[in-house]
This record gives structure tokens, sequence and C-alpha cells, in this order.
């Protein structure tokens, strides 16, 4: 009968009152003749509530008590676990999605709710859906190990319209899965008050149907913004391209994708080169995949075609030359060029004829410049070592 007592006791004071510290215990209203068994007892069974995690943790996944304070903090009822049921269900599923005891142990420390979720109710039926949209093996593994706060949102109210949402821009399953997979945090962004305006902005910019989805799939993380910058519309309006044509499209995309601080050096590196910035932004109008080169590689071009007798004035109204492979197309087409001795006393070629000759297809320019020429093979042998030398290097 005393045990009962006891036991009675210890039931009542874990239900009426939370002790931070064993001094506590003194304010709570044990009857005259409980024992100090009853304290200790009361103790005790907190301590092992406490443990029953902290121990799996611990002996599983090398989770310190410190850590575990941590999950604690931000979910309180796993101090009172009775039972480790729902946890490791939690892990049998990340195991089988191809996690491994340290990926688990960090979703533990950096999502600490999902332990307290169904696995069954919650869970399970959002792998479900993954799996029916295609994310399959590795490829679901990989989503969820980027972005594992997914496992944590509504399927109802959030991931399944997303889902329907952005399979209505990709068009195709492979593409939805391509993009989730570069950018899966924009599952975890709010659907009406930043992916639908997002859109809706990106389609006032013109892009539509697939030009879209190939806009959003070279980085979909252009989704999370609702607009460019200033400095990005700034940037935009000074390139100056029309904005009914495909180009516009083109520069919107490649600015809305890269970092404005390297897009500014491009363009000072292009004026410390020689370029008036006249003729750089001419140049860039022209050809605004020049941002798209490095600034190491456009300094070597610019140097070689000035020295070959280009003048940067022309350059700037020919920029596709900045686009050729230095070692690959511009050297060895020189080189044949100079053995051919169409260069002046200086060295240097017309550049008019010099970029009808660089412009040429391979085949052509085999065909009609080097085959045609009464040193074909000698200037073959030239052309054909420096293609190999280009390979090697």
């Amino acid at each position: 009968m005393a045990m009962v007592k006891i036991i009675y006791w210890q039931v009542l004071a874990r239900r009426r009152y939370i002790f931070s510290s064993p001094s506590q215990l003194s304010t709570f209203p044990f009857p005259k003749n409980f024992s100090t068994l009853a304290s200790i007892n009361v103790n005790s069974t907190t301590v092992y509530s406490n443990n029953l995690f902290t121990e799996f943790a611990s002996s599983k996944f090398n989770i310190s008590s410190q850590e575990v304070a941590r999950i604690f903090k931000y979910v309180p009822s796993l101090e009172r676990l009775q039972n480790l049921e729902n946890v490791e269900q939690l892990v049998h599923m990340l195991r089988k999605i191809g996690f491994n005891r340290d990926e688990i142990a960090k979703i533990m420390r950096t999502q600490p709710t999902l332990l307290k979720t169904s696995v069954e109710r919650v869970l399970e039926p959002k792998i479900r859906l993954l799996k029916d949209l295609g994310f399959e093996g590795e490829k679901l593994a990989k989503l969820l190990r980027i972005r594992p706060s997914i496992m944590g949102i509504s399927l109802e109210n959030e991931l399944l319209p997303k889902m329907v949402f952005l399979r209505s821009i990709f068009q195709s399953q492979d593409s939805l899965i391509k993009a989730l997979l570069r950018d899966p945090s924009i599952l975890c962004y709010n659907l009406e008050k930043i992916l639908k305006p997002s859109l809706a902005y990106w389609e006032g910019c013109g892009f539509q149907g697939m030009e879209l989805a190939k806009f959003i799939m070279i980085n979909p993380g252009v989704l999370i913004r609702t607009s460019l910058t200033t400095a990005q519309v700034d940037l935009i309006d000074k390139i100056a391209i029309d904005k009914g044509s495909k180009m516009y499209k083109y520069v919107v995309s490649l600015v809305a994708n890269s970092r404005m601080e390297t897009l500014e050096s491009k363009i000072d590196n292009l004026q410390l080169c020689g370029l008036s910035a006249e003729e750089t932004w001419e140049l860039v109008r022209a050809c605004p995949s020049i941002f798209n080169l490095s600034q190491v590689h456009v300094k070597e071009k610019m140097e070689f075609l000035v020295n070959t007798g280009f003048s940067l004035n022309f350059v700037a109204k020919h920029p596709r030359v900045i686009s050729m492979s230095l070692e690959r197309l511009l050297k060895p087409r020189f080189l044949v060029l100079h053995n051919m001795k169409l260069t002046n006393g200086e060295g240097h070629f017309r550049p008019e004829r010099l970029y009808t000759m660089l412009m040429m297809p391979e085949a052509k320019f085999v065909t009609e410049i080097i085959k045609g020429h009464h040193e074909s093979t000698a200037l073959w042998t030239v052309y054909e070592n420096a293609i190999a030398k280009a390979s090697v290097n």
C-alpha cells in the first residue's frame, strides 16, 4: 500500500508540476508521511525519461548531450519520451531512402521536429508523392540531403500545390526533376506570396512557354525573386537591346543569373584592354555572351587580335572573334595565313580579309584555304601541328 501511494504522488507530481531543479521539490505538497524514497523516485523517473532519447542519440548517432539539449529546446516533448517507436521509424525510413549514419544525425540536429512527426501518417505520404513524380533512388536522397526541410512542409497545403505549379512551368517530368535537384529550396517558399508573383514578373519580361522553362532551368533560384535589382535593370538599360527581341530575353536571363560584381568587373576589364566606354557597350550589345568568358581569356585574345592587325574599334564591331578559341582556332589559322605570306611587311593582315577567313567553318577553311594552295602539304602540316599542340595544352 505504501508503494502504491508513492507511485500515485510521483504521477501527480509529473502531471501537475515541472521541476527545473531538484530544489523545487520542496515546494510540492507531499503528504507528511511521504518518505524520502518518494523524492528519490520522482527524480530518478524524470532522469530516466530524459535519458531515453539521449542514450539512443548518443550511442547510435554520436550526438552529444549538449546537442541533445538543443534538440529538446525545439522539441520539449522528447524529454518525456516513453518509447522510441516513432524515432526508430524515422531512422528506418531515412536509411531506406539512402541516408547514412552521419546524414541521419545531421537531420536530427537541424530538423528536430521530424523526430516527433508521425512517419506513417505524415512523412511516408510525402515520400510516396516524390517517388510518384520521379524522385527515385539517388535522386530522392539527393533532393532531401540538400533540403531536408522539405519533409517538414505540409503535403496538402504546400508540397502538392507547389508541385502542380512547377509541373505547369516545366511541362515535363524530367525537366521538373532537374530543376528541383539544382535548387530544391524553391519548394520551401510561399506559393502565393513568392512563387506566383515571381512567375508573373518573368512572364512580364517576355518569357513564355519553353523559353520560360529554359530560363528557370538555368537557375531555378530566380523563382524566389519577384523582381530584378535596380543595378540589374540599369545594366540591361545600358546594353540597350530591343525589348521585343530574343536577344533581350537572353540578356535578362544572363543578368538575372549572374552576380552584379562579376558583370561590372568584366565591363571594367574590357576598358582596361583599351576599349572606350562607347566601344565597350557596342561590343556587349553585339555579343552579350562576352559575359560568359573569363577576364583572362578575353585579355589574351584582345592582345592577340590587335597584334595580328585588328584595331580595337574593329574588334568592338566584330566581337564574335573574342568568343573563338585562341589555341584551337585563332592561332592555328593565323599560322597558316602567315605561312601563305598574306601579311604585309609588318606581319599584319588586312582585318576584313582575316575576319572572313576566321569566320569560315572548319571544312571550308581546310578545303578553300589550305588544300586550294599550291603548298597545301606544307600548310596542312603547319595546321595539324598547331591543332595537336592545342589539344595537348
